[in-house]
């Protein structure tokens, strides 16, 4: 995918057309590869840029003091991530790693924000994609305090599936279980519990919602 195309995704993702804000963002964005295991910032970082992926997996995470790293995030194709650069005085608020080979779109904060303040419907755009992800924390909180590891992973595979209730698990088994809090161990004997109760099949890394 080159650039022009990238771009006409990322607009079509937040339903904006818009020729000249089409040649603005060209201006103000570059493409970037990742490759698997590939940092893209720290936390506590100073930095100018948010990402949007056009294709991969970026982790989103956070170390504590004995080192220990903890998921906050698992950024996938067509979300957009660090926008909090925007509003925090440049500073990365979490690390940002790859996971598996991704492309995306680098955009500078600074002057996206000029671009946001002279057009309010790209601004009312990017409040309903923040809008969306405060919900998904949100939910994510409310899951980990208050559902058993069965429950959560039933719920997680369910809002991955497609409208055939397939789910692929492309990453990585210990990327998964830490985005959900679990151990890799707890999610392996997990899966084989909801897997024997009938709840799903499984065939390799395809997974099939039968309730």
């Amino acid at each position: 995918m080159d650039k022009k195309e990238a771009l006409e995704h990322f607009l079509q993702v937040l339903n904006i057309k818009d020729e000249q804000f089409f040649k603005d963002l060209n201006a103000i964005s570059m493409l970037i590869t990742k490759h698997k295991g590939e940092v893209l910032f720290l936390e506590g970082e100073k930095g100018e840029e948010l990402f949007f992926i056009i294709n991969g997996a970026i982790k989103l995470f956070k170390t504590n003091k004995d080192g220990k790293e903890i998921t906050i995030n698992i950024a996938q194709s067509g979300e957009l991530f660090a926008e909090i650069v925007l509003f925090l005085e440049n500073r990365y608020p979490v690390s940002a790693m790859a996971i598996e080979d991704s492309l995306l779109l680098s955009i500078n904060a600074f002057r996206m924000f000029e671009k946001i303040k002279e057009s309010p419907a790209f601004a009312m755009k990017l409040l309903g994609m923040f809008a969306r992800r405060l919900s998904f924390l949100t939910e994510k909180i409310k899951e980990i305090s208050t559902e058993d590891a069965k429950e959560r992973l039933y719920n997680y595979l369910k809002k991955l599936s497609d409208e055939n209730g397939l789910v692929n698990l492309k990453l990585p088994k210990k990327e998964i279980s830490s985005s959900i809090s679990m151990s890799p161990e707890t999610f392996s004997r997990t899966l084989k519990k909801l897997s024997d109760e009938g709840y799903i099949s499984i065939d390799g890394k395809i997974i099939k919602i039968l309730k």
